[in-house]
């Protein structure tokens, strides 16, 4: 493999990244934040006037860790996805006014009222049974009410978990996908048995979903264009530089990019030369890429060896971002943590094997939330270092 490329023609100022998506919304001066501002607080208003959040049914005792799921879901896709626009100004005011819509479906579907003839499905069995035994145990005595209320609604406590999976993951289509799919089994059993939601309920969710697909846009896409051009600001060779830009592109826009792809690319900038030099180029400027600039990283499968961007290429320095990072990791050891030396199973430990799946699947829940912690924010380290 050879270290240096040909010369070419010195590279001039790295090009500016894109502006903002036209999707979406740009700041306070375009005016379809008011339409999504109008769009959460009518969800919030038809959504409140549910029969369910009556005295006789859901009450907020239960609405803690309800609000905090709501905050974390939104922190997640907003903060460390940026699905709904650049997480500051205007931007950020709607998607603090998302989490209490978010709030009131969850709490409409997740939630169990108290009667007992109300316990119906697997939630309400679920429910029944861990009350059973946190009055036979006495495990509440030694609770706070405000913990408690997690394990009063094991609805709830799914669906933290089923977040906390979700957000271990890198792509957001595969966080969305999960967090739709734990979305789906309250939601049936809530549809299923009465009392059902009210058509008022209905149309504020209507309202919230329109108001989410207005301020949808990709942020994270400008945040990857400004680090690849970062990255890359000093590749004094413009040939490597504009090879090195469009792998970066195609890689990022794709989410891998194979072998035949950067000899494509590098072929059509550098055509003069021979096959074998070309293919120096392409592992010289792959190697820089990966080692030296670290835009990407090399990842292997059955299919064989391919580049994909740099885990943290999307990412930028933002303290919303660490917030949202750390109190979901903090709550769910937490959660963990109680789980496990609580008396409360899923499955009792007496059945062999099975008795310590749940157990092992918490702990899994909960050290996958550290997983690449310590890495997330490592620096660049230079090549020849």
């Amino acid at each position: 493999m050879t270290e240096s490329i040909k010369p070419s023609e010195k590279a001039g100022p790295a090009p500016a990244a894109e502006g903002m998506p036209k999707s979406g919304v740009a700041g306070i001066y375009d005016p379809k934040w008011i339409l999504v501002a109008l769009c959460y607080i009518a969800a919030i208003a038809l959504m409140g006037q549910d029969p369910w959040y009556g005295d006789r049914q859901f009450t907020y005792n239960q609405g803690i860790f309800v609000g905090i799921l709501a905050f974390l879901i939104v922190a997640g896709f907003c903060w460390e996805s940026y699905l709904l626009g650049r997480p500051s100004g205007i931007n950020l005011i709607l998607q603090f006014l998302l989490i209490i819509p978010l709030t009131l479906l969850i709490g409409r579907i997740a939630g169990l009222p108290p009667a007992p003839e109300a316990s119906y499905g697997f939630l309400g069995q679920l429910r029944d049974y861990v009350s059973h035994i946190k009055d036979e145990i006495g495990f509440g005595s030694v609770m706070p009410l405000w913990v408690l209320d997690v394990f009063r609604n094991p609805g709830i406590l799914l669906l933290i978990l089923f977040t906390a999976v979700a957000f271990t993951q890198q792509k957001s289509s595969r966080r969305f996908a999960l967090i739709v799919v734990a979305f789906l089994i309250p939601s049936m059993q809530t549809l299923s048995h009465d009392p059902r939601p009210s058509i008022l309920f209905g149309i504020g969710c209507l309202a919230m979903m329109v108001g989410i697909v207005l301020q949808y846009s990709r942020y994270a896409t400008i945040v990857g264009q400004k680090n690849i051009l970062q990255r890359l600001h000093a590749v004094a060779d413009r040939s490597e530089l504009t090879c090195s830009l469009r792998i970066s592109k195609r890689a990022a826009e794709e989410g891998f990019v194979n072998e035949d792809g950067v000899l494509a690319v590098v072929q059509r900038q550098y055509g003069t030369f021979d096959l074998s030099t070309i293919r120096e180029i392409a592992q010289t400027i792959s190697h820089r890429l990966v080692r030296e600039h670290r835009v990407l990283q090399m990842q292997g499968d059955e299919r064989g060896f391919f580049l994909i961007p740099h885990s943290d290429l999307f990412k930028t320095d933002s303290i919303l971002d660490e917030i949202a990072v750390w109190i979901r990791k903090i709550l769910i050891t937490g959660l963990v943590i109680l789980w496990l030396i609580s008396p409360i199973d899923l499955l009792p430990d007496s059945i062999p094997i099975l008795g310590a799946l749940d157990d092992a699947l918490i702990s899994l829940v909960g050290a996958g939330q550290w997983l690449g912690t310590f890495k997330r924010r490592r620096p660049v380290i230079p090549y020849n270092a």
